[in-house]
């Protein structure tokens, strides 16, 4: 698989903000194997990841499978999971998070992630991948004029009160009409759009940590913390704080300065 120059820079911007939430250290690899991609490692972690034979692995048991599938590796309570770049193409390469440990307080020096959160952290992956400039322009190729106009609207109003009557006005098209086509080209209601771009944007002030939760719900057009923390675990299996607590969490762990042979 030849990726082009745009999405590579996709894969590595969904990584860098990945590692930034999770502390996890990842690799992207192409299909034949070829790194795309490394954040996280350092000497250590590619003696560890080198020496369990991670790629091959992966060719006998996640290459037997659907593109939705998962692969998780074992190695003494230290663990590698492995899914497809893309779920729709197992061509696009795949993503490699770990190593990581399963167990509290086993091994300071490697991230303590349980078995549980992996799923929801696949999720959020996806969700930043899916958030990405490259992969909202490929959608908005496929969209009409209208639903076009209107998403780059929302996008660029998401903090202002904005309602379908607005937005329809805006494109000079009658509410109905305008529902009708953007229920028909993205599968989703005006409120489920809107919804998605503010949480979105809402992350990136979540990230940089220099607001409270309130402050954030409002600065992305939310007047109730309720219904923004709701709508934010709705989206994305975790609630707001939790999302923010990532970044604070085991800073010592992100740093990664001096691993000692663990296996």
């Amino acid at each position: 698989m030849v990726y082009s120059a745009s999405g590579k820079r996709h894969i590595f911007d969904t990584m860098k903000k990945f590692f930034l939430c999770t502390h996890i250290p990842m690799k992207a690899l192409t299909y034949e194997g070829e790194l795309l991609h490394t954040v996280g490692y350092n000497k250590r972690l590619e003696d560890i990841y080198g020496y369990q034979n991670i790629f091959e692995k992966i060719e006998e048991e996640l290459c037997t499978k659907d593109s939705t599938a998962t692969l998780t590796l074992s190695f003494e309570a230290i663990n590698f999971t492995v899914f497809y770049i893309c779920p729709k193409n197992i061509h696009r390469g795949v993503y490699i998070i770990g190593p990581y440990s399963i167990y509290p307080g086993q091994n300071k020096e490697i991230v303590y992630k349980p078995e549980g959160c992996i799923p929801h952290l696949i999720s959020l992956l996806r969700n930043i991948a899916g958030d990405s400039d490259f992969i909202r322009q490929k959608k908005l190729n496929t969209y009409s004029l209208y639903v076009k106009k209107a998403l780059d609207y929302m996008d660029a109003k998401y903090n202002a009160p904005l309602n379908v009557s607005c937005v329809a006005e805006y494109l000079g098209i009658s509410k109905c009409y305008f529902c009708s086509i953007l229920k028909k080209e993205t599968n989703k209601t005006f409120t489920q759009v809107l919804n998605e771009i503010r949480i979105e944007k809402s992350k990136i002030l979540l990230l940089k940590g220099d607001q409270s939760i309130l402050d954030v719900a409002i600065s992305v057009g939310y007047n109730n913390q309720n219904y923004y923390n709701m709508t934010f675990k709705k989206l994305t299996k975790m609630t707001p704080l939790q999302f923010k607590n990532h970044r604070n969490t085991s800073k010592d762990d992100a740093s990664f300065n001096s691993f000692k042979m663990i296996l």
